[in-house]
């Protein structure tokens, strides 16, 4: 979740702290029903012959595809604990069997049974709990909570075990498994935040723009990769070396305003990057001349997931829209859209089932649900 400064103004993590954030307000929405979850493909402008387009020097409108309805059904939908208030990013703890969640402006952390979804703890008075990482290697759960604390969780006994000291509304984190070091986005400052020691270490901030995204850790190349937002676009995508705290390369994203959701492709060859401010996809080539591929998403992209298996990738946005690419193709090429609910901005994927999840405010009995997805007919 992103608060763009260039197309937003003020921090909406410091807004929640305030509680006047707009997802609040949002809660008495209605969720498409379990029975129609694929009935509402996003509307989409013509597309070119191709459907993408390269990125020029001053390219900032995405060319989209023909739209297609993506078959997503309905596996499963279990209750979720709190208010009808927004969720965060999820991440899957294979190791244990866990999908851990983010009850953002619930001030929470629900952990589930990743077979079936069933909650198996939640955490509370975790304020405006955002970004999430597990670590199977430690057994420790990494959760960013504002105004400015990294909470440590254990993933056997589900138990808090401190919280530490980041940088200004913290937002994405990853997890350096090599270096043992814990890379967070402070949001605010503009700046990533590296914590060795898994995470128990002293603190280095490093300084790279107006407002930082998501972060990931690049093990190919040892590097925390990281979505920069600066006061004169274009964006960037910047590569952070944990042991030296030092910037190792930037590259320019000609057509993507916001830069925020990121993830690696499995080849290790590109970056896939979510671009807020003007509703894109962004790909760019970690090699060469850093060629820019772009095309058009649902309204205010946010989490990005990617199933290996079948090489998809699930863009999920703040309108609900979901739009599905195809990762074994070059550039950006779209296989469907989907609207598994509404305000679902938030995705996961278990690449070993293909199952997607949904967390959704307002599920069919006025309360937060897990909606379980699948790929079929």
């Amino acid at each position: 979740m992103s608060t763009h400064v260039r197309s937003s103004g003020l921090s909406l993590a410091l807004t929640a702290l305030a509680g006047l954030t707009a997802c609040q307000a949002c809660g008495s929405s209605t969720a498409a029903p379990p029975g129609a979850v694929s009935t509402s493909p996003v509307t989409m402008p013509p597309a070119d012959a191709d459907g993408t387009t390269d990125a020029g020097p001053t390219s900032s409108k995405p060319v989209a595809p023909a739209t297609g309805h993506l078959p997503l059904t309905l596996v499963s939908e279990m209750p979720l604990p709190g208010g009808s208030t927004r969720f965060d990013y999820q991440d899957l703890d294979t190791g244990a069997g866990h999908l851990v969640l983010t009850h953002m402006n619930d001030g929470s952390v629900v952990i589930t049974d990743l077979k079936d979804g069933s909650v198996l703890k939640e955490l509370k008075s975790i304020p405006v709990a955002r970004g999430v990482v597990a670590a199977d290697d430690v057994g420790i759960i990494f959760v960013t909570s504002s105004p400015d604390r990294l909470v440590l969780i254990d993933n056997k006994s589900l138990a808090e075990i401190k919280r530490v000291t980041t940088g200004h509304a913290p937002d994405g984190v990853a997890w350096d498994p090599t270096h043992k070091m814990v890379g967070v986005s402070d949001q605010q400052d503009g700046a990533l935040s590296i914590i060795p020691d898994s995470g128990s270490g002293v603190r280095k901030q490093v300084k790279l723009g107006t407002e930082t995204g998501n972060v990931v850790y690049d093990a190919a190349r040892g590097w925390f990769w990281i979505t920069v937002n600066t006061d004169s676009p274009p964006d960037q995508l910047v590569a952070v070396d944990p042991t030296t705290a030092k910037i190792a390369t930037s590259i320019l994203l000609p057509g993507c305003d916001g830069a925020h959701g990121l993830r690696i492709h499995p080849d290790g060859q590109s970056a896939l990057i979510a671009c807020e401010g003007n509703d894109t996809l962004a790909r760019v080539d970690l090699g060469g001349a850093h060629k820019v591929s772009i095309a058009a998403t649902g309204a205010g992209p946010d989490v990005l997931a990617i199933d290996p298996g079948l090489g998809w990738l699930y863009v999920a946005a703040e309108s609900g829209d979901l739009t599905v690419f195809d990762l074994n193709k070059p550039g950006v090429s779209l296989i469907g859209h989907d609207h598994p609910g509404d305000h679902t901005h938030t995705v996961a994927v278990d690449p070993l089932t293909h199952r997607v999840f949904f967390p959704i405010m307002v599920g069919p009995k006025g309360t937060p649900v897990l909606r379980i997805m699948k790929p079929g007919g």
